[in-house]
């Protein structure tokens, strides 16, 4: 396994003192970091149906779906797939408490061998989700919302309040939410339960996905800033405030900010434990498939009057990834929650496959919507 940074042992004590807080107060243990439940069964167990709420950017009704998924087609409609963000709860999966610069022994083991003597395993099904929900043309939506129906015609023809200017400020920002989200190490059939998908080291994570955008919009002339600050380390509760912050203190510094994209990784898992990865082959490579998350004040509870706008720059962007890369978008969500996507128009959430897609599979997708990205904002690029 790869080697990920440790999370310190004075959180080891933070979080254990935490734990009997919540146990001696009779809170849920859900809102706990997984570290400290464990990362197994019964801690999973116990995360599937915690809820938290983030100043109404996570609403506190929602809990995991216990959808059943299919189990022998290889490839996988939408409908029947509820993912991480549709739960409006990132799982936090563990990390370790050491001092130690790995979670993992190194060795010289071939992957055939670990996987035998490794009694903590899991399967792993490489899938392509199909493209399903509401349609027009080569575009599908998936609308999560019972208020709003999705007129994808039009939104296709509207225009976004976004004007770019070429070779001139921070026209992009880039940020992450939960920046230690990571991946798999190796392309397998299998994964240790014991495995830790999360990581502090920026390079084998999703920071280093949304590098590969921001090549491509910097090489186009899209000025593109990336932070990279932890929101999800080392607390992971409360994190949506904090990349909040992060994104207002950005925005007041640079005006000419006109796109606000959040960048993580996604975690799909079956009742059985088995984890679905969902890849595409681009031009003979595997990629991670890519799922564009627009939100919508469904009920109009959550002072989010500007949804439409970024529901506007989202679609034409999945038009494009349709167009330039079959295979590569999931059907955008159309979901009734914020996530920060308030804070300015043209504001998107992306997920780059799944814990068990590969670090080069998410970061070649990371190119891939780049280049798509660049074409969707050059219809925008003003003088």
């Amino acid at each position: 396994m790869s080697k990920y940074k440790s999370f310190s042992i004075h959180q080891t004590i933070y979080k254990c003192r935490r734990a009997i807080t919540a146990v001696t107060a009779g809170i849920t243990a859900a809102a706990l970091p997984l570290a400290v439940l464990g990362a197994g069964a019964v801690g999973a167990a116990i995360f599937k149906v915690s809820q938290f709420s983030a100043n109404m950017m996570l609403p506190t009704s929602a809990t995991q779906s216990e959808s059943v998924f299919p189990q022998e087609s290889q490839s996988v409609s939408s409908d029947n797939i509820v993912s991480s963000e549709d739960e409006t709860l990132k799982k936090a999966s563990g990390g370790n408490d050491s001092d130690t610069s790995s979670t993992e022994s190194e060795n010289t083991v071939s992957s055939e061998e670990e996987k035998n003597t490794d009694s903590k395993r899991g399967k792993v099904k490489e899938v392509q989700i199909k493209n399903s929900g509401v349609n027009y043309g080569n575009v599908y939506v998936k609308d999560g919302n019972s208020n709003y129906d999705v007129n994808i015609k039009k939104l296709l023809a509207s225009s976004a309040k976004c004007k770019i200017k070429k070779n001139a400020g921070y026209q992009v920002l880039l940020v992450h939410t939960h920046t230690t989200e990571g991946y798999a190490d190796k392309d397998k059939d299998w994964y240790s339960k014991s495995y830790n998908p999360r990581t502090t080291d920026k390079s084998e994570s999703v920071v280093a996905v949304a590098d590969e955008i921001e090549k491509q919009l910097n090489a186009a002339g899209i000025k593109t800033l990336h932070v990279t600050t932890y929101h999800d380390y080392p607390e992971y509760t409360g994190a949506y405030n904090r990349a909040r912050e992060t994104i207002k203190s950005y925005l007041k510094k640079y005006p000419s900010i006109e796109m606000v994209i959040d960048v993580h990784r996604d975690s799909m898992t079956q009742e059985d434990g088995t984890k679905l990865k969902p890849t595409t082959t681009i031009d003979g490579k595997k990629a991670a498939q890519v799922m564009i998350i627009s939100g919508c004040d469904n009920d109009g509870k959550l002072n989010f009057s500007g949804w439409r706008d970024n529901l506007i720059i989202a679609t034409q962007l999945q038009k494009q990834m349709a167009e330039d890369y079959k295979g590569l978008a999931r059907p955008l969500y159309f979901a009734p929650f914020r996530y920060n996507m308030d804070l300015t128009p043209n504001s998107l959430l992306i997920e780059f496959g799944t814990d068990v897609n590969t670090l080069e599979e998410a970061k070649y997708s990371g190119k891939l919507v780049g280049k798509s990205l660049v074409k969707t904002l050059e219809k925008y690029v003003v003088k």
